[in-house]
């Protein structure tokens, strides 16, 4: 999957960090890693689990090499086993 702009709506970054956490440049660095696992979800959007500093899940909708950001959020202990799995 090629990426070439990563689109995050004020109020998705805004919820992303107050819920979770989660900084832009940490999806920055999920989507730029060589080593992030990628996989379609049931719905048609995708789902990425990439380690940096620690493990993130990001769900996000792909169109014309633009992955829109929906969500965010530290891996779950099973989304930490499949990134090592796959």
């Amino acid at each position: 999957m090629f990426i070439q702009k990563i689109q995050l709506e004020k109020k998705i970054e805004e919820k992303i960090f107050k819920k979770h956490r989660v900084f832009k440049e940490e999806l920055d660095e999920a989507f730029l890693d060589g080593r992030a696992k990628f996989f379609k979800t049931r719905n048609g959007n995708y789902l990425v689990i990439a380690q940096s500093t620690r493990y993130l899940t990001i769900i996000f909708n792909y169109q014309h090499r633009e992955a829109r950001v929906i969500t965010a959020y530290p891996s779950s202990p099973w989304q930490k086993r499949l990134y090592h799995a796959k």
